[in-house]
C-alpha cells in the first residue's frame, strides 16, 4: 500500500513542485537612474553659514542661524556646475 500512495502523490505531484522563474525585462528596457547631482556636505554648510553670520553680526544685519544656514546652502548648490550632457544622445 506505501507504493500506491506514493505513486499517487508523484503523479499529482504534491510532494514536488516546480519552481517558477520570473522573466525579468532586458537590460536595455529599464530605466536609467540618473547620477545623483553633487550636494553640499553639511559640514561645508556649516562653515559658509558661520561666514555669512560673521558678516551679518558685523554690519548689523537682521537675520538668524536658519537664514544663515538656508543662504549658505543657496549659495553653495549655485556653486556647482550644471551636469554636461552627452551630444550622441
Amino acid at each position: 500500500m506505501a507504493k500506491k500512495s506514493k505513486k499517487a502523490s508523484k503523479q499529482t505531484g504534491a510532494s514536488e513542485e516546480t519552481p517558477t522563474v520570473k522573466a525579468s525585462a532586458p537590460k536595455a528596457a529599464r530605466p536609467r537612474k540618473k547620477a545623483a547631482a553633487p550636494q553640499p556636505t553639511d559640514e561645508e554648510i556649516r562653515i559658509r553659514a558661520y561666514f555669512i553670520s560673521e558678516r551679518r553680526q558685523r554690519l548689523a544685519l537682521p537675520g538668524d542661524a536658519s537664514s544663515d544656514w538656508i543662504e549658505a546652502r543657496r549659495q553653495l548648490l549655485s556653486e556647482i556646475p550644471p551636469p554636461v550632457e552627452s551630444p550622441l544622445r
